[in-house]
């Protein structure tokens, strides 16, 4: 038998703190804007490491 009931209003959507943004910089140093690049030089220094030590075995 089903009985038509009325769900509570407070308790559907749960209370969440807001959402934190994970940098890797302290506050103190200010904006991320030239991070990018920095990670993007360092991958691209071990890429080409990686191919010259390739080559060198070969």
């Amino acid at each position: 038998m089903v009985t038509e009931q009325e769900a509570p209003t407070g308790g559907a959507i749960p209370q969440r703190p807001p959402i934190n943004v994970i940098r890797s910089s302290k506050e103190e140093e200010g904006p991320v804007k030239g991070e990018i690049w920095a990670v993007l030089r360092a991958m691209s220094l071990l890429v080409g490491f990686i191919i010259l030590v390739g080559y060198l075995i070969a």
